[in-house]
């Protein structure tokens, strides 16, 4: 692959950035002291809804080291703006959705526990703390309602009062009478209320921002832990602030996380560059643990009915879905999509149904807004199809995984438009079926069940296997700002406006261009989120790094190529169609004669660009390209989970034994990377299945807001899982043929899960148990149908 250490794509190449990650020499938000930086701490309101009737900031601001207390009084008075929303949502008459105004600080009253009512300024954190104790705040408590169903009923509290039962979003998609009528035909019909538990993202970096501002320029600068520094740059100059947008850079360092929790733009962001214009000082805020479960946005939270109709062979005849999700007391950036649009674009998986019908509502609560969560409505959508197909196999006494099979779109059927309207380009759905099921040995299971039955005979244990099919698409922006430089000693600056969040940029994007141009790894850096360096940039979210960000990346350097022809062709005394290009070198077509790509970037900086023989015509001198790359085509990863539990009956701890996962995620740019984002995506499904759940009581108080009760996935938690990626179906909808890896694995590995955990208990009468599968919900559904004296052996 040309001189030096080129890597071709598909090359499990060390990662670039471990090593700084390994060795502490990453740089987060924290690791960040300007001059003069003061500090800022947010006071949040205990109440889940309440009227302020008075705040009292003179102690607190007369405290010692504090340099400023703010609250919406100072902000008003500066006729700044609220918090904006991007939602394009709208209810399925066309009306718009009510939005109420978010301002940074409450103003008049406050909508959920957690939501900002002052920020102290002081110049050490701890003189902040103090401060915050001053501040006397007189609230009015107001009903409250938590529960989304609860919120729809008449007579339940107003989150707003302009808002009547709390609705914000009436949505629905598909074909109602054909679902009707199919179901009116149809020989069996299975129906199953479930939960898509709330949870958050637990990023192991929280969030932060410092502000500055330069009062000579009138310009702010904003380093963030945010995973989308171009859009919430815009949203502050025009919305908020209403600069001009070249007056705010926005910037982030290395980010510890996200899963599209960091995606929107957070109160906290706005406020110190409030202060920080205010008080002509530098003002950092970072977000404690405690503190970010109450303020962090969450995901999922999704009440859902879902009915399958079946004729006498077991073929899926029609889908119908009716779901409530609770969107929280605000309209967060795109918050309402993820129940709605988000939800709806894969209902019915990878499956053949005829008929689809969906609804959804989304409804106002007090509790904490909810946001996209890795996946943002694919994982609902393969949890909904994924349960009710399983039941439906157990009602009819079909093998699970045949029933899936009988009704997987085949491979000679695609293109295929589902009756939502996508259109899925590629893939071979039984292919990775069976590849999953032989990995998982399947067949082998009846095996192993009876030799854990009889190995654990005194304790009382039992063995389930489940299988989920996933069907995702990508999102995100479909647009990326890509910008490669050239030095004289033949290195490289790649620059983009997409944003890596732990998710291998540093590597992957660079490898595309060593395998385009041939230049070694080594010779390409990477620079990303920062306003400065591109002018736009689509962020980080809906698994668009490679295959938007990417495309773009590999477009650039076909440019350079192109460019690069002339050059080469100038060194070579030949015409640059007579050159063909392989490896790093240019070659004139039926000869030895040749130059490489490094040789060609060295000669550049000595040719006079204004010589028109040696350039494309209308192409300035040099070889550096920055384009902005379009790509409205979506890709379609996909996959199959088995996952095989033992389950405690005393206790009803659950253990998950082995995990198998085959994904298509078409070509496979690293493998390494490709490992991680679906070992990290499986491991957070599974989390939702067992473990993780954010929970309000009735008046809204949060009872999960620290790590000893919000509990989360640790190694001793996990099997060693069984992964393998089939390459057989690339994409023809992206020039690199991959599909978006980063949220493939939290689709499956939870309906995955609970439908081993049923099988497992089937012997019980266990239908459904809702996530998380807790040990005291387990040992619950065991002993609801069944006498505790009287355990019948599953068959």
């Amino acid at each position: 692959m040309g001189e030096g250490s080129v890597s071709a794509i598909g090359q499990a190449v060390h990662r670039k950035e471990d090593v700084r990650f390994l060795t502490g020499a990453g740089r987060y938000l924290d690791d960040v002291a300007l001059d003069g930086m003061a500090h800022g701490l947010v006071l949040r309101s205990p109440h889940a809804h309440a009227r302020i009737d008075r705040i009292d900031t003179g102690s607190a601001a007369a405290a010692p080291a504090v340099l400023a207390v703010l609250t919406a009084a100072e902000w008003n008075a500066e006729g700044l703006g609220v918090i904006p929303t991007r939602t394009m949502a709208k209810n399925s008459d066309g009306t718009p959705i009510p939005v109420p105004p978010r301002p940074p600080l409450a103003d008049g009253t406050v909508h959920y526990v957690g939501e900002a009512v002052a920020f102290i300024v002081a110049e050490t954190l701890e003189a902040a703390r103090d401060a915050a104790e001053l501040v006397e705040v007189d609230y009015h408590p107001l009903p409250a309602v938590t529960d989304a169903a609860k919120a729809l009923e008449p007579g339940a509290p107003l989150v707003w009062d302009h808002v009547p039962g709390n609705l914000c979003v009436d949505f629905e998609a598909g074909d109602a009478p054909a679902v009707e009528a199919a179901f009116a035909r149809a020989e069996h019909v299975v129906s199953l209320d479930l939960v898509n538990n709330r949870v958050t993202a637990v990023s192991m970096e929280a969030r932060g921002a410092i502000g500055r501002y330069d009062r000579a320029s009138g310009a702010f600068t904003l380093v963030t832990s945010a995973q989308n520094v171009h859009v919430n740059r815009d949203e502050l100059a025009d919305q908020v602030f209403g600069v001009a947008r070249e007056k705010i850079r926005h910037l982030a360092y290395d980010v510890g996380g996200g899963f599209g929790m960091k995606n929107p733009l957070y109160p906290e962001y706005a406020l110190v560059l409030f202060a920080a214009r205010r008080l002509d000082r530098p003002v950092k805020w970072l977000c404690e643990r405690g503190e970010a479960f109450l303020s962090d946005t969450h995901g999922r939270a999704q009440d859902s009915r879902v009915e399958l109709a079946l004729d006498r062979d077991g073929r899926f005849l029609a889908l119908k879905v009716d779901t409530v999700g609770n969107i929280g007391a605000y309209v967060a950036s795109i918050g309402p999509f993820t129940p709605t649009a988000g939800t709806v674009r894969t209902q019915g998986g990878a499956y053949r149904i005829p008929a689809v019908y969906f609804r959804a509502r989304a409804v106002f609560t007090n509790t904490g807004p909810t946001e996209v969560y890795r996946g943002a409505g694919r994982p609902e959508a393969c949890y909904q199809i994924e349960r009710v197909v399983d039941l439906a196999a157990r009602e009819l006494g079909v093998d699970p995984a045949e029933l899936r099979r009988r009704n997987l779109i085949r491979a000679d059927e695609l293109p295929y438009r589902t009756p939502i309207g996508i259109e899925i380009d590629s893939g071979d759905f039984e292919t990775v079926l069976d590849l999953t099921l032989d990995l998982a040995d399947w067949d082998g299971f009846g095996g192993r069940a009876a030799a854990a039955r009889a190995a654990g005979q005194r304790g009382g244990r039992r063995r389930g296997i489940g299988v989920a099919f996933y069907l995702g698409l990508t999102g995100g922006k479909r647009f990326e700002c890509v910008d490669l430089s050239f030095a004289a000693d033949g290195s490289v600056t790649l620059a983009v406006g997409a944003e890596s969040a732990g998710t291998g940029h540093e590597t992957v994007l660079p490898q595309i261009v060593s395998d385009r141009l041939g230049i070694p790894l080594d010779r390409i850096a990477h620079r990303q989120a920062d306003t400065d360096l591109t002018p736009t940039g689509g962020g980080h979210g809906g698994s668009r790094g490679l295959e938007v960000v990417g495309t773009a990346v590999s477009v650039a350097a076909e440019r350079v190529i192109e460019k690069a022809r002339a050059v080469a062709g100038h060194l070579l005394e030949a015409a640059p169609a007579d050159l063909e290009f392989a490896d790093g070198r240019f070659t004139i077509a039926g000869t030895d004669r040749s130059v490489t790509m490094t040789e060609v970037i060295a000669a550049s900086f000595d040719l006079d660009p204004a010589d028109p023989a040696l350039l494309p015509e209308g192409v300035p001198g040099g070889l550096d390209v920055a384009l902005t790359h379009e790509l409205n085509l979506l890709s379609y990863p996909n996959g199959c989970h088995v996952a095989e539990v033992e389950v405690d009956l005393e206790t009803g701890a659950v253990t998950l034994v082995r995990h198998t996962v085959v994904h298509d995620l078409g070509t496979i740019i690293h493998p390494l990377t490709v490992d991680g984002q679906v070992t990290g995506a499986t491991t957070q499904g599974i989390g939702q299945a067992l473990l993780e759940a954010i929970v309000y009581d009735e008046n809204g108080q949060l009872l999960t807001g620290s790590l000893m009760d919000y509990a989360v996935p640790r190694a001793a938690d996990l099997p060693r899982f069984r992964t393998a990626y089939y390459e057989g179906a690339p994409t023809a909808n992206n020039p690199l043929g991959l599909k978006g890896a980063g949220e493939a694995g939290c689709g499956g590995a939870p309906p995955a899960l609970v439908n081993a955990v049923v099988d497992a208990l089937a012997g019980f009468g266990v239908r459904h148990i809702d996530m998380p599968l807790t040990p005291e919900r387990v040992w619950r559904a065991i002993h609801a149908r069944t006498p505790r004296r009287a355990e019948p052996e599953p068959a």
